[in-house]
């Protein structure tokens, strides 16, 4: 038998998830970059790049069987408007979540560029202690190519879903007549009660106070968030209905704040756009590594996270924590009792 071809173009958005905001088979497109509104794009055509998963097809193939899997669950939550019960089912869903989250464009970039700098800075030190003759120009015009740049973050997927299994599941139910929008970082991770207490740090899986947005369709958003710190305004039930249009706004700006390049919706959600993209600023805000605030830093990587306040009605911070000790001095947050359990059990292997 003859070996397959390595698929050329990988999509780190899977068609299948794009389709659910497309009434035709086509999506509408903004790109931030060009500043250009495309109402009908082809899904197969967007959302990828040439050889992003390497130039073997084994981790593309891997995605892909995945994605059966996925699209099955997903469409059962879309039909039925509630979360799997079944437990390995609901674990194929956060697989989903955290790998959307890290198989994207932003974070190959990212990795690629946190990786040229060390290059350069190595470089730098070499040639400053004279073992290496070279120049800054020479420095400065280096570059660097990486198979399969989001791999490392993909690895990570075993002792990541544990601890987003701890986070409580929500189905958030868009009965207004404005749909849902999503983007090319189509998973939304966002921390009112950081932001409310005035800490700004990137926001993680792991962070006490973590909200996590995943919309699945124009009319469903799947919610994971930290049910210690907020308390569901709506009921204790798994599932909220939202019929006002200024909350769907709201979610929609925060999915927009939180792209990279482009934002996916359905046509007749341009208008709404067009009103509204301006808003988005790009901020990062830097964590540093390699050194320490004593003796300096060599090397800082950044991951965006959104610092706008966003309304979000449906949650309320829970008494205690809106006077409870912050550690403002810490610089990675206050984290959950799962992270803490996490890193005692790989501590013990």
């Amino acid at each position: 038998m003859s070996k397959k071809a390595p698929k050329t173009y990988n999509h780190y958005v899977p068609q299948f998830y794009l389709k659910n905001f497309s009434g035709n088979g086509s999506i509408g497109i903004y790109n931030f970059d060009r500043k250009q509104f495309v109402d009908e794009a082809a899904i197969r055509k967007n959302a990828g790049r040439d050889f992003l998963y390497g130039q073997n097809s084994d981790l593309e193939d891997w995605f892909q069987n995945l994605e059966g899997i996925w699209a099955t669950t997903i469409r059962n939550i879309l039909l039925y408007e509630k979360f799997p019960i079944d437990s390995v089912e609901y674990t194929y869903l956060l697989m989903f979540v955290y790998l959307s989250d890290v198989r994207i464009a932003e974070i190959a970039d990212e990795f690629k560029r946190t990786k040229l700098e060390e290059g350069k800075n190595v470089a730098r030190i070499l040639a400053d202690q004279g073992k290496i003759e070279i120049s800054d120009e020479f420095i400065e015009n280096l570059d660097v190519q990486i198979d399969r740049p989001n791999l490392s973050y993909i690895q990570g997927m075993k002792k990541m879903v544990p601890i987003i299994s701890d986070l409580c599941p929500l189905i958030i139910v868009n009965e207004s007549k404005i749909g849902f929008i999503t983007s090319d970082v189509p998973v939304v991770k966002y921390n009112q009660w950081f932001l409310e207490r005035g800490y700004r740090h990137p926001f993680g899986f792991g962070h006490m106070g973590c909200q996590c947005f995943v919309p699945l369709s124009a009319k469903i958003c799947f919610c994971l968030y930290d049910d210690i710190v907020y308390k569901n305004q709506f009921g204790n039930k798994g599932r909220i209905r939202l019929y006002d249009e200024k909350d769907i706004e709201e979610l929609n700006r925060l999915f927009m704040l939180n792209s990279y390049a482009e934002i996916y919706y359905r046509k007749n959600e341009e208008e709404w756009l067009r009103k509204n993209v301006g808003e988005k600023v790009t901020e990062e805000k830097d964590e540093w590594i390699l050194g320490n605030p004593q003796i300096g830093y060599l090397q800082k990587v950044s991951r965006r996270s959104v610092y706008d306040i966003v309304k979000l009605p449906m949650f309320k911070i829970n008494a205690f924590f809106k006077t409870a000790p912050f550690p403002y001095s810490d610089e990675v947050g206050p984290l959950r009792k799962a992270v803490y359990e996490k890193m005692n059990e790989d501590t013990q292997i």
